[in-house]
């Protein structure tokens, strides 16, 4: 019977001592939590996305003329982008090929300034919806076959946003014949403060 009494008194003295380890362990306790014994944890975590997605369209035509009787001297359709991301996102030109092999004498500014035979292109975000720019300000310009890190768009989580192709050219630069150029965009986790 002394047995019995001494194991039973060595049981409830154990489950005290769980009850007590198991009521200390909250969600902001540090403490061990032993075999057997029960708790509640908070766990926190942080989604770093792997996928970044970004909508625009891959060919966008415009016209350029110095007949334009603003400033912007092109003629572009509305870009529509989409950041298709659950986390802010900005879309920079990396570099930015230009064939101006079909006209002749013309040559490229990468600043906006443009002499009797130069032309500049760049892209500006939409400032007034569906409206084409008329000014030159703020413009991200596009500079001819080098290597450059321009931003032209910041946009939030799930966001739509737009730009266009603005420009302008020298009054020798001929308006009958064609040009291409083609930026190289790079989407990545936005590391610029808007503010």
């Amino acid at each position: 019977m002394k047995k019995k009494t001494i194991f039973l008194q060595l049981a409830l003295a154990a489950s005290l001592a769980f009850s007590a380890v198991a009521g200390a362990a909250t969600a902001t306790s540090t403490k061990d939590i032993p075999i057997g014994g029960s708790g509640q944890m908070e766990m926190v975590g942080t989604i770093e996305p792997t996928i970044l997605s970004v909508t625009m369209p891959t060919f966008v035509p415009f016209n350029i003329s110095s007949s334009v009787t603003y400033q912007n001297k092109v003629v572009s359709p509305r870009i529509n982008v989409k950041n298709n991301s659950n986390i802010p996102v900005q879309i920079d030109v990396t570099y930015t090929k230009v064939d101006l092999s079909k006209i002749k004498n013309a040559k490229w500014s990468n600043n906006g300034t443009v002499n009797e035979n130069q032309i500049a292109i760049g892209l500006k975000q939409e400032e007034v919806e569906n409206e084409m720019p008329e000014d030159l300000a703020h413009t991200r310009w596009l500079q001819a076959n080098k290597e450059q890190d321009t931003n032209v768009m910041i946009l939030d989580a799930n966001q739509k946003g737009a730009m266009y192709v603005v420009g302008t050219l020298g009054q020798k630069v001929s308006e009958n014949a064609t040009f291409n150029v083609t930026p190289t965009f790079v989407v990545s986790k936005t590391s610029i403060d808007e503010n």
